[in-house]
């Protein structure tokens, strides 16, 4: 009987060392697995090395986050919507030049520009982007 109490002390103080430190890790924000989930597919496209990913992911939460509030801002017009997107676009490409190669990075413009044409694809059939 001593030896479970002892055991269920033990376990309780390992449970709430995990917490303490971190261990105990929840899911990531749906903003943020989306972020990785394109920095991934990205990062295929493009070959980034580790760190050109460490440096790309927070840039990409804070597009991401930025595109949704424009998105689902409905007291903007369609022209409204459109020019600011393409500003935060043209924010993100400024930070992310330095961070790639000249290949990466003309790659990385492909990639947006294709992006860009299926967005307007969208707006021109009336689904919603």
């Amino acid at each position: 009987m001593k030896l479970q109490k002892s055991a269920l002390l033990l376990l309780a103080v390992f449970v709430l060392q995990l917490a303490q430190f971190g261990y105990a890790q929840t899911a990531p924000s749906p903003e943020k697995q989306e972020a990785i989930a394109k920095l991934e597919k990205m990062s295929s496209e493009l070959q980034l090395t580790p760190q050109q990913k460490k440096q790309m992911l927070p840039i990409m939460m804070e597009e991401g986050k930025k595109m949704k509030a424009i998105k689902t801002n409905t007291s903007l017009g369609p022209l409204e919507k459109a020019m600011q997107l393409k500003q935060i676009g043209t924010d993100m490409d400024t930070k992310v030049q330095p961070i790639l190669n000249p290949q990466q990075y003309q790659k990385f413009q492909q990639i947006r520009q294709q992006e860009r044409e299926e967005m307007i694809q969208k707006m021109r059939s009336g689904q919603p982007m």
